[in-house]
């Protein structure tokens, strides 16, 4: 007796929509932490508890790339997997 493989996952609407969100939400928020960087330094802020939050933001911004990147290539490959 022979069992059929299970059928691949197709892709998903929902890890689409995620990724895509943590992508567009990361550059607005790196945008953001830039913005807040130049003006730390501008005022010659080096060292200060601005310039850790300016860096926290940029950070976090990282982080949301990373997660929306990584959700949309496992979305494709998801898609796109031949059995």
């Amino acid at each position: 007796m022979t069992t059929s493989p299970a059928a691949p996952d197709g892709g998903s609407a929902l890890r689409l929509i995620t990724g895509l969100v943590f992508t567009i939400v990361a550059m607005a928020i790196a945008v953001i932490g830039f913005a807040r960087l130049f003006g730390v330094l501008e005022g010659g802020g080096y060292g200060t508890s601005a310039m850790r939050t300016a860096l926290v933001v940029l950070g976090v911004a990282g982080a949301c790339l990373a997660t929306g990147i990584a959700t949309l290539i496992w979305e494709i490959s998801k898609r796109y997997e031949r059995r």
